[in-house]
């Protein structure tokens, strides 16, 4: 039986994939979001076969704001009620300050702080309302 959505961001890899697992273990549908199309579609097959629940998969590249909220107004258009919202998208750079890329310093800022806190502020608003939900932020 399906207890609700889980919203995870960052979910074609790594802690994201996992909690995937995790969330659909404990039958909640995971709302599965990332860049990789291949990647989500493998696990979204995966989580459906394993653990008997839908899956939903939204391709966005969240380091730009205005995918963030395509994603907030997909998931009121698809009238879905997310309980969990896992902000766990997200990277880091390696290197010398001065010879790192502002562009990808740039898009790095957008995505781990802007980007999160704009997907916390569409969300919380329905959890406050309802009394219910969760977000859990993810530091990269």
């Amino acid at each position: 039986m399906e207890k609700g959505y889980a919203l995870i961001t960052g979910a074609s890899g790594g802690i994201g994939r996992q909690l995937a697992y995790h969330f659909a273990e404990d039958g909640y549908s995971p709302v599965l979001v990332a860049r990789s199309k291949e990647k989500l579609e493998e696990l979204k097959k995966e989580l459906e076969n394993n653990y008997s629940i839908s899956v939903l998969i939204s391709i966005k590249d969240l380091s730009k704001q205005k995918e963030a909220l395509k994603l907030y107004d997909e998931i009121k258009q698809q009238r879905i009620t997310v309980q969990f919202l896992v902000n766990n998208a997200g990277f880091g750079l390696y290197g010398a300050f001065i010879e790192t890329s502002w562009a990808e310093e740039a898009d790095m800022i957008d995505l781990n702080i802007k980007t999160l806190t704009y997907l916390t502020k569409l969300f919380l608003p329905g959890m406050v309302e309802r009394n219910q939900g969760r977000i859990l932020n993810i530091d990269q």
